[in-house]
């Protein structure tokens, strides 16, 4: 049980979604930024993101709307999630009991978090890929219904598209997503 314990403890200091900051090809004071803002788990202050946009050339303006957005992006999502599909958060549903609901969201806004980390240096593969074999491990044990968070995040995708104009743009935020939800659904299955 010890050793299942330590085990379970590795998985979850293991588990990260962000690998940005592992990139090379970026500048050095955008990889300090990302790592110190992604450790606090939290958005990018104004001066953070106008000095990784400066880098990328991304214009400040989207992943500013983001991190605006994000918490009414999040509620969007489960809003309407909810209203299609209630029987997920019912008894016997994948998103039953609340605390697995809340868990739910809670990632969503993480993933959301990492995607505008990820717009804002106009990088659609930000993963990290140790990261997600853990998170994607730990989602196993914990038995996180992995459908569920798909449903919920594709619709994040739609929420977070409304709005945004410009073809580019919209073909980044798709990419990001795109990327994510393969590597949320990778199988441990090796060819």
């Amino acid at each position: 049980m010890n050793l299942q314990n330590t085990d379970f403890k590795t998985l979850v200091q293991t588990a990260q979604v962000q690998g940005l900051s592992l990139n090379q090809d970026l500048p050095q004071t955008t990889l300090r930024i990302l790592e110190r803002a992604d450790q606090a788990q939290r958005q990018l202050t104004n001066d953070e993101l106008a000095t990784i946009c400066q880098a990328s050339g991304m214009d400040v303006s989207l992943p500013d709307s983001l991190i605006q957005r994000s918490d009414q992006l999040v509620n969007q999502a489960r809003g309407h999630l909810l209203a299609t599909q209630p029987h997920l958060v019912q008894p016997g549903g994948a998103l039953y009991p609340q605390d697995r609901a809340d868990a739910c969201w809670r990632d969503c806004w993480n993933f959301l978090r990492v995607i505008t980390y990820a717009v804002a240096c106009n990088q659609s593969c930000f993963t990290n890929p140790s990261g997600m074999a853990a998170i994607r491990e730990l989602y196993r044990r914990m038995n996180v219904p992995i459908e569920g968070m798909n449903i919920a995040l594709g619709q994040l995708r739609e929420k977070t598209l409304e709005g945004v104009s410009r073809s580019n743009n919209r073909q980044l935020i798709r990419d990001c997503f795109q990327h994510l939800h393969a590597e949320l659904n990778k199988s441990a299955v090796k060819s």
